[in-house]
């Protein structure tokens, strides 16, 4: 059977405009791109009846984290859209994102976070760059 797997080339991060807008802008630049990194807590719910269950551990998923997104950017530091993402981080911003897909489906992931990191790199053989972390708060929104 022949793989299906997706070039990764062309998938976008836009950030809206004003919350709840639903006017979105794609940044600029972007380098790579890693998550959501969702996980789910785990309680132990192992009791001294659980003999029936094989005497092994009983567990229950709990709580889940939506956890962060992370990408890296060639940083412009004159562009409107790279100051909007400082100004995300230092207002303390809730902003709605997206990640929209090369799949030829249109399929878009959005999520809802706060920039809890910004930082800049200068390499005296590279150029300038920035990674930049958010942490979701609720759940990411997949197309079903």
């Amino acid at each position: 059977m022949a793989s299906g797997a997706i070039p990764a080339y062309g998938t976008l991060i836009q950030r809206e405009t004003f919350f709840g807008s639903g006017v979105f802008v794609t940044v600029a630049e972007v380098k790579s791109i890693n998550g959501p990194t969702m996980k789910s807590d785990v309680i132990d719910v192992t009791t001294h009846s659980s003999a029936a269950s094989g005497a092994s551990r009983e567990k229950i998923s709990s709580l889940i984290d939506p956890g962060e997104v992370s990408f890296s950017i060639n940083l412009i530091p004159s562009s409107a859209g790279h100051k909007s993402l400082i100004a995300d981080f230092t207002g303390r911003v809730k902003t709605n994102y997206r990640q929209v897909f090369p799949d030829g489906g249109g399929t878009i992931w959005g999520w809802v976070g706060f920039l809890t990191q910004f930082g800049t790199k200068a390499e005296v053989d590279g150029v300038l760059e920035a990674d930049i972390t958010y942490t979701l708060t609720g759940l990411p929104t997949f197309p079903a």
